[in-house]
């Protein structure tokens, strides 16, 4: 099951993706998995590298994306990172122009500035690449934790309420990761700010997700997760 093409399971839960594509979308990515596999599932998410898009990294702990190989995939997107540092986390280092000549890297070192570079980078994508089809901008944001191990929860309510207003309003997609179980206290908060909870597993040696949709309410079987 992917969201650039063929849709396994119900025609119901295929017509539902379908309309999320065209209004947009915001899924929350949960699963205690290994860093890896956000990193998969976040690469899975930012569309077919065949495919046009205009894709947004928002870096908090590095651990959820790896931005640094996701824009040096030779495919035909348009790539910015939004890097948050902090006084324990050091900022990347962006992309080199023989790695890539379509990267802005920014770095933000607040909680107010992170939130507001997110929209205005979103502005930026919107004003170079009007008009925006239904789909071409993705955006992920890496990871919660950072946050939530900060005791600043409502920093990151903020950062998915206001990402997810931006991004929609573009009919994009947005993900955010957050490295718990779906059934954890933490998936439940943040469960009503978003049109999707993606769940990820592995299953001898292969990634999966199961799509839990909040409207209408429906859960998807279990498929592999691919690139």
């Amino acid at each position: 099951m992917v969201f650039d093409g063929a849709v396994l399971g119900s025609a119901e839960f295929a017509a539902a993706l379908s309309r999320l594509k065209q209004r947009g979308s915001t899924l929350l990515v949960v699963g205690n998995v290994a860093p890896e596999v956000h990193q998969l599932a976040c690469r899975h998410f930012m569309g077919d590298p065949s495919m046009h898009r205009q894709r947004l990294y928002v870096t908090t702990d590095g651990s959820g994306t790896d931005a640094q190989s996701a824009v040096t995939d030779g495919s035909y997107h348009r790539d910015y990172v939004v890097d948050y540092v902090t006084r324990f986390r050091s900022a990347k280092c962006p992309p080199s122009e023989s790695d890539s000549t379509a990267v802005s890297h920014t770095t933000v070192r607040t909680p107010s500035s992170l939130v507001a570079q997110i929209i205005g980078t979103i502005r930026s994508i919107e004003r170079t690449a009007e008009p925006l089809a239904a789909g071409e901008l993705r955006v992920c944001v890496d990871s919660l934790s950072t946050f939530i191990e900060s005791n600043e929860r409502d920093v990151s309510l903020r950062l998915v309420r206001y990402t997810a207003i931006a991004t929609q309003r573009r009919s994009g997609m947005v993900h955010i990761h957050l490295p718990v179980a779906r059934e954890s206290e933490l998936a439940t908060l943040f469960e009503p700010l978003v049109d999707a909870v993606v769940e990820l597993r592995v299953t001898d040696g292969t990634p999966q997700q199961r799509w839990h949709l909040t409207e209408p309410s429906i859960t998807s079987d279990w498929t592999d997760l691919n690139e």
